[in-house]
């Protein structure tokens, strides 16, 4: 398919206030010149479109306060149709700065002090932080790994949301870090859960639009209306088009009562973001958006075959787990025989690589690493060649 995007351009980040690039000395103060490839943002120039109505809008010599126009809705209605084949009503949808505040407000709202939050880990660490600094009770059920890909342990769960004080679930799907799009099934058999205990379901799905051939993404409220009734759906354009740091994402919340909960939770703790909104309404908007899209996951399952080639062939004892979504994929260091230090010190000063140790995503993440592959081509092949040359400085085995 020929690319009327180009992924392959490298702008300088250093110097624009950039968490990722210009704070990495300070995350990796042990080998400052590592290449960074930890936080989930992306080296790829976003959708011109966006591009062209943020700087029209900031040629306007005023910044005031904010507001999403109704269209915003539309907007989000309109993609959910498109790319899901889900039909949601306007009326369904509220704003925050970013999932990650939608997820403290859900936290709050739906379970109270003490009472039980179920997260499935390894699983981004956000969800455990707003359940521990929220004092509200960590319920875990850990995803199992079966030599191909993570599953989720029904057993568990269903055990976990037996409990009387379990209120809620934090569900993460497409799942990050463990690159995996639950299938109808799974997704049944969760919400059947959820729905026979009376758990409420938080669904965090910034990661939906990234979904590799093959597999297909499906919002767990859109499989019935009482599974609707019980779910918070988080969604955004900024991992899609690489504008997380415009903070705007959307909420889908069908039930109204549930809507109303969520919103008295939030309550002045969301004031629009005057570029979030303009880069939302850009994004959603776009006649070439979906275009972008599947340019860009195309390009990404290329980034990921040439760095599971290259460690198949120089460094196997390092394995790419095979994506199904998102552009943060999971390695396996477990047969390497070290641990979670020694593997840092590995990329990042070995290999000059700064990577984020899979242990910060729970316990069940010791051994394993997350590594952002969402930049130009030749950074990949950069970092693959570096990470098989300290591989074979280090004298790890060559055949497993």
């Amino acid at each position: 398919m020929p690319m009327d995007f180009c992924f392959d351009e490298f702008p300088d980040r250093y110097g624009t206030y950039s968490y990722k690039w210009d704070c990495n000395k300070l995350e990796f103060p042990q080998r400052p010149d590592a290449t960074p490839m930890w936080v989930a943002d992306m080296d790829f120039p976003c959708l011109p479109g966006i591009v062209k109505a943020i700087t029209e809008r900031a040629a306007h010599p005023i910044y005031g306060y904010s507001a999403m126009p109704a269209q915003g809705a539309e907007l989000v209605k309109a993609w959910q149709k498109k790319r899901n084949d889900w039909d949601i009503d306007p009326a369904w949808v509220t704003y925050t700065n970013g999932v990650v505040t939608a997820l403290s407000m859900a936290v709050r709202a739906f379970a109270a002090e003490g009472e039980g939050v179920i997260l499935m880990s390894p699983v981004y660490y956000p969800f455990k932080n707003n359940i521990v600094h929220n004092h509200r009770a960590l319920r875990d059920c850990p995803m199992q790994f079966d030599g191909e890909r993570w599953v989720v342990n029904f057993a568990l769960l269903e055990k976990l949301a037996a409990e009387p004080s379990t209120k809620l679930l934090l569900l993460c799907s497409p799942h990050n870090p463990l690159c995996r799009v639950f299938t109808r099934e799974e997704l049944l058999q969760i919400a059947e859960i959820c729905l026979k205990h009376n758990v409420k379901i938080f669904s965090d799905e910034i990661h939906s639009d990234l979904i590799f051939q093959g597999h297909k993404h499906i919002p767990i409220a859109s499989l019935s209306p009482e599974i609707a009734d019980i779910t918070i759906t988080a969604t955004a354009p900024s991992k899609t088009f690489n504008i997380a740091g415009l903070q705007m994402s959307a909420i889908i919340t069908s039930n109204p009562e549930l809507r109303e909960q969520f919103t008295a939770a939030l309550g002045f703790d969301c004031i629009a973001s005057l570029f979030g909104v303009v880069g939302f309404m850009a994004a959603y908007g776009d006649p070439d958006a979906e275009k972008y899209v599947d340019q860009l996951t195309a390009y990404l399952w290329g980034n990921y075959e040439v760095l599971d080639r290259t460690l198949k062939a120089s460094a196997p004892g390092i394995r790419v787990l095979r994506p199904e979504a998102t552009y943060l994929m999971w390695l396996d260091c477990r047969a390497l025989g070290m641990d979670d230090e020694a593997i840092e010190r590995f990329f990042v000063e070995e290999a000059g690589i700064g990577i984020e140790m899979g242990n910060l995503f729970g316990d069940n993440g010791t051994g394993y690493v997350r590594m952002n592959i969402g930049c130009p081509r030749s950074v990949i092949e950069s970092c693959a060649q570096r990470i098989a040359q300290a591989y074979h400085a280090h004298g790890f085995p060559t055949e497993f």
